[in-house]
């Protein structure tokens, strides 16, 4: 009845089942955590941000042309949809000189790129001496996602909720049938699913503060912070990343962060680390503290968030792999299955971290160029059978 299962329902996972039912692929989601699963820690989806800022290295890096479709992609969405995605100005500052010729790859992308400098009468957020400023997209991660999980089921898709253990039970779900291909959308569940048990695969931990600010329209980023170069001779310890997101929408709303910790799994807020954002982004914008404020206790705290980002060393895994059922993990813990050796196959889609959002529709379209491929080959091989 079906051509693929995609395991996962997360922005990646309704992203890509979206796309291949857009194609004729006839597809289901299998999933533990679904869309509507706002307030779920078991994936990292609804927590996001969520701002477009690419962490690709340059024009030839794979995630580079993942971002550079979803950007153009965000500018329908931002049109259609407004409270879902809206552009706005973004500020990336920093402390240090940065070296000639190492303007990021997009420059010549997103709206307005510049690189600006900060003086006395024209000052940078936090008084920063040096940043570039452009247009680019914010998105309400939760609400974006809740979006996607309406559309993929108005489109007919179905969407189980199940928890599978191994990578073999996807290919016979009870309500969907014997399939041949499964997209594996898991994040972090790639770290211990049976038939993948990928060990590149971490969690990299983050904590938010969800608050309310409704003259805050600018999305602010200081993050040399983080994996910065070694400390030069008398040079200070620079401050650790800050930024803050507003949400798209009504609600006023404004996502506060900069904390990055790898293979960290608590969920559990960290009050210092909280306090710690709060100080950091009221001094790159004191207006968080709204027309009376005075310091950053002033900030109207609405919620205080942590998700597990699905990291993975090395990048992203986006790719096809052909095998057999009964393939990967220990037959004495692998669960029985009634057609071991039958050769099926799975597209991976897992591994983003922090960049699941900014690259989905582009992952998206790389996952169902894989997916689409293996299938017309499939099907014509039945054929001449």
């Amino acid at each position: 009845m079906y051509d693929a299962v995609v395991l996962g329902s997360g922005v990646l996972g309704l992203s890509i089942a979206r796309e291949l039912h857009q194609r004729g692929v006839k597809v289901a989601i299998v999933a533990k955590d679904l869309a509507e699963d706002s307030n779920s820690v078991g994936f990292a989806s609804p927590w996001a941000g969520c701002n477009w800022f690419s962490f690709a290295t340059g024009p030839d890096d794979p995630a580079a042309e993942w971002d550079r479709i979803t950007y153009l992609g965000l500018d329908k969405l931002a049109k259609e949809r407004p409270e879902l995605c809206e552009k706005v100005q973004v500020y990336n500052v920093w402390e240090r000189p940065k070296p000639s010729g190492s303007e990021p790859w997009f420059k010549d992308l997103v709206a307005d790129f510049q690189q600006v400098a900060g003086t006395s009468s024209n000052p940078l957020p936090g008084n920063k001496p040096f940043g570039t400023k452009f247009k680019s997209y914010i998105i309400h991660a939760p609400e974006y996602t809740a979006y996607l999980g309406k559309q993929v089921r108005a489109l007919g898709i179905p969407v189980i909720r199940a928890r599978v253990s191994s990578l073999d039970e996807v290919y016979n779900i009870p309500q969907i049938g014997k399939v041949d291909l499964v997209i594996n959308a898991s994040g972090l569940g790639a770290k211990t699913l049976i038939g993948v048990e990928d060990a590149k695969v971490y969690p990299a931990r983050g904590q938010t503060v969800l608050v309310k600010a409704p003259n805050v329209k600018e999305c602010i980023m200081h993050t040399e912070g983080f994996n910065a170069a070694p400390l030069g001779p008398g040079e200070k310890p620079l401050p650790e990343p800050a930024y803050m997101i507003p949400r798209p929408g009504s609600s006023g709303h404004v996502v506060l962060g900069g904390h990055y910790l790898v293979s960290n799994y608590s969920t559990l807020p960290d009050l210092k680390e909280a306090e710690r954002i709060l100080k950091d982004c009221y001094n790159l914008c004191p207006a968080l503290a709204g027309p009376n404020g005075k310091s950053w206790r002033d900030i109207e705290v609405v919620a205080h968030n942590v998700g597990l980002r699905p990291a993975r060393e090395g990048g992203a895994r986006i790719e096809l792999e052909q095998r057999q059922i009964g393939q990967g993990g220990s037959n004495q813990v692998a669960p029985k299955s009634t057609d071991y050796g039958r050769k099926v196959a799975v597209v991976h889609a897992y591994g983003v971290g922090s960049a699941g959002f900014q690259g989905s529709l582009g992952i998206a379209e790389k996952a169902s160029d894989l997916a689409e491929k293996y299938l017309k080959k499939a099907n014509s091989s039945r054929a001449k059978l």
